[in-house]
């Protein structure tokens, strides 16, 4: 009983835990600075599977960054922000674009390229969803 009780307080705290393993951060155009600019971006539909291309251009807001999103002809808006995660404060960009059909999240990772422009690699997933879909960004010139 002992043990099964030891359990159950374990699980409880993981859980407790796993609210502040990710935390918002404010939007500061200085960090990480020079994210704001036009993207090149290639991607695999969350929803179907099937492989896209696009543009992605990123702003400042009020309190997170904008996105407006273009592939195949279909614009799409949305926003991000950052936020630092785990013990080790591993930055992601965190943030959700509204499509007609439904909502994409997304959580990536940024890079730089050695002319010191950015890249992202991002999972993708329909609200809810798993993480099942992938988009790769390229900041151009």
């Amino acid at each position: 009983m002992n043990i099964l009780l030891a359990i159950g307080v374990f699980a409880f705290s993981l859980s407790a835990s796993a609210a502040d393993f990710c935390n918002r951060q404010p939007l500061d155009p200085e960090v990480p600075a020079g994210l704001e600019g036009s993207y090149e971006i290639i991607g695999k539909d969350p929803a179907t599977g099937k492989p896209y291309a696009g543009t992605l251009v990123i702003g400042y807001g009020n309190h997170a960054y904008s996105l407006t999103r273009s592939t195949s002809g279909i614009n799409s808006k949305g926003d991000a922000w950052l936020e630092l995660c785990g013990m080790d404060k591993i930055q992601f960009l965190v943030g959700r674009y509204r499509m007609k059909s439904a909502s994409v999240e997304i959580s990536c990772r940024l890079g730089a390229d050695g002319d010191n422009y950015y890249r992202a690699t991002c999972k993708t997933r329909l609200v809810g969803g798993k993480w099942v879909g992938l988009e790769s960004w390229f900041q151009t010139p």
